[in-house]
């Protein structure tokens, strides 16, 4: 039962120090877009699970504007294309 707990707890830290490394290779950035210029969500959503992945970048809409935290910043010209 002692070997259970050991390999477990073994096989989280090697989670946990795979899931560090990821985060230290791509560092989040911010990103502000006027909502103006996203005619619907969604596309947006979208855009950034083809980006990203899903789950790994987080949207907040404030004042009329989508704060994205994501590992880079999308580019205007996909934003533009496929979310007007």
């Amino acid at each position: 039962m002692a070997e259970t707990c050991k390999h477990h707890t073994t096989h989280r830290d090697d989670e946990q120090k795979a899931i560090g490394f990821t985060r230290a290779k791509s560092p989040i950035e911010t990103q502000l877009i006027d909502s103006r210029h996203v005619r619907d969500p969604m596309h947006l959503v979208l855009l950034l699970n083809h980006q990203y992945g899903n789950g790994n970048y987080e949207v907040e809409m404030r004042h009329n504007y989508f704060t994205i935290r994501a590992p880079g910043k999308l580019q205007w010209s996909e934003v533009y294309a496929k979310c007007r």
